[in-house]
């Protein structure tokens, strides 16, 4: 007589699992102890399978957030102002009282005041204020106020 190798385990399952089993088998036309053999290899192998892939997904999803990180530092970066166009003729005498500039959102579009470049609304800009800090009509682009610390010293009162 030849010995079985194979192990016997038992489990108990609800009536509704009972159920289940026997009629998948019969719809398969296998046993049931075959069909949950086949179940239980499969299971372990889909296990097997998706553990083998987390490496990879874990590495892309690593690689992938690396690259966002690098975008984002690279777009945070501020961008050089395309430089202030020529001044324009007596913008020299229009801004000759103003003292010091305050950067402020802008709620209406208004020209800047050195170059005629038009500021558009919700762009940043900078108000020129007066001796005593009273608001003057003078308006500069972000690349006019970056020129007023490399201007020559005449063109420096601007």
């Amino acid at each position: 007589m030849s010995e079985r190798k194979d192990r016997l385990i038992q489990t108990r399952v609800p009536e509704s699992v009972e159920a289940t089993l026997k009629h998948e088998a019969r719809r398969r036309r296998t046993t049931v102890s075959q069909m949950i053999r086949s179940l239980i290899e499969d299971s372990f192998e889909l296990v097997d399978d998706v553990v083998a892939n987390v490496d990879q997904i874990v590495s892309d999803s690593v690689e992938l957030a690396q690259q966002v990180g690098r975008d984002a530092r690279r777009l945070r970066r501020p961008r050089p102002a395309a430089p202030c166009r020529d001044p324009l003729p007596g913008s020299a005498e229009r801004l000759a009282d103003v003292q010091a500039w305050n950067e402020v959102v802008l709620n209406q579009p208004v020209p800047c005041t050195r170059c005629g470049a038009e500021l558009p609304r919700g762009s940043r800009a900078y108000l020129g204020l007066g001796a005593r800090g009273e608001r003057t009509s003078a308006w500069l682009c972000g690349p006019a106020v970056e020129a007023l610390a490399d201007a020559p010293p005449a063109e420096r009162r601007e």
